[in-house]
């Protein structure tokens, strides 16, 4: 600093440098979504087999061999 205690040029840069470069990261909010609950995906999950099964036996049946 001077003797005015006016900082200078340098002192500013090295000060700023500083900051940005020993301060702590900024907190940022999650970019994940909470997960769905298991009940639900577990249901999803078991219509669709299901459905998939329905279709794929009907298929067999409708053609004859």
């Amino acid at each position: 600093m001077n003797l005015r205690h006016r900082p200078s040029t340098i002192d500013m840069y090295q000060t700023d440098l500083e900051r940005h470069l020993f301060a702590p990261a900024p907190r940022r909010a999650s970019r994940v979504r909470a997960w769905p609950s298991l009940d639900v995906m577990s249901d999803w999950l078991r219509g669709w087999l299901v459905n998939g099964w329905a279709r794929w036996k009907g298929l067999s049946q409708a053609v004859n061999f």
